[in-house]
């Protein structure tokens, strides 16, 4: 959100609200919660979370400095539709409901930004959708990874990792799988090469063109 803003724009748009601090692990929206404030992320990862009547989580997205979380909330004062979690240590502007509905009216420029990225978001997840209709599980995280790697993700020795830390579990589930699933798709990603290992809280690409192409990313 903020690299889309006009400089004065978004320099005054960090003045909006108060900071604060969080350390990993920790909840900063809650789903179906009634609060009604958004975080203005300034430094730091969260990951956006949903979780099922049957008490499954998924995780939907990725979040990081820059980016707005909990605005649908803060505008519309409807509950919570997902769970956002930190990655990591996180520094943030919390941004209640009023300063950001004034700050909207006062910058048209802003709330043009914002419909563009909600916009960008549920293309997103129609892409995961069309993933799902078309592609093996095995496939669908690689393409999953592929798009966080190379967003994200950081050249070490051996290959790359994703640069956030989901467990392969979290990260199957942003292409729509229950764990059991999860664990068939990375042995299929171990045998082809794709990963070649993975950690607890990490993952190991040896090859980005052999994870694209494995992924029909081509």
């Amino acid at each position: 959100m903020l690299g889309r803003l006009r400089d004065h724009t978004r320099q005054e748009l960090l003045t909006v609200g108060t900071v604060v601090r969080y350390a990993a692990d920790r909840e900063l929206i809650e789903q179906d919660a009634r609060d009604t404030h958004a975080f203005l992320l300034l430094d730091g990862v969260v990951k956006v979370q949903v979780t099922d009547e049957a008490g499954d989580t998924a995780v939907l997205a990725i979040r990081v400095a820059g980016d707005l979380v909990g605005e649908m909330a803060a505008l519309d004062h409807k509950p919570r539709s997902a769970t956002v979690v930190t990655c990591g240590d996180v520094v943030a502007k919390l941004i209640t409901s009023a300063e950001l509905t004034a700050f909207l009216h006062r910058r048209n420029d802003m709330f043009v930004e914002l419909i563009s990225v909600v916009d960008d978001q549920l293309r997103w997840a129609n892409k995961r959708r069309r993933d799902f209709l078309s592609h093996t599980a095995a496939e669908r995280v690689a393409r999953v990874l592929a798009e966080l790697v190379g967003s994200y993700g950081r050249q070490e020795r051996g290959g790359w990792t994703l640069g956030i830390p989901l467990t392969k579990v979290e990260l199957a589930s942003m292409a729509g799988m229950k764990p059991r699933t999860a664990e068939k798709a990375f042995s299929d990603l171990r045998k082809a090469g794709v990963v070649v290992s993975h950690y607890r809280r990490d993952v190991l690409v040896p090859d980005l063109e052999h994870l694209r192409r494995f992924a029909r990313l081509d």
